[in-house]
């Protein structure tokens, strides 16, 4: 009976850190909105597009992201200036 009693307090403890941690955690990674006006595109072709590669080089560029559709690279990106 005595330990049941000195359990509830350690795991609510616990319970609480996960809420806290998931919560912390949620707000960290959640996507930064973008400007649609501010968002360039760029394709790399290649004999073969591989997923990895793709992803390397569109992160070199701010908040580059990239997807292989096919043999090409879509390199999607924050650019200061809007497209014209």
């Amino acid at each position: 009976m005595r330990i049941s009693w000195m359990l509830f307090p350690l795991l609510l403890h616990l319970l609480l850190l996960s809420v806290v941690f998931s919560l912390a955690s949620a707000t960290y990674y959640a996507p930064v909105g973008r400007i649609p006006e501010h968002t360039c595109q760029k394709i790399i072709h290649s004999k073969r597009c591989d997923t990895w590669k793709c992803t390397q080089e569109c992160s070199k560029k701010p908040a580059g992201v990239g997807q292989c559709r096919g043999f090409i690279c879509f390199c999607t990106y924050y650019c200061k200036d809007p497209p014209k």
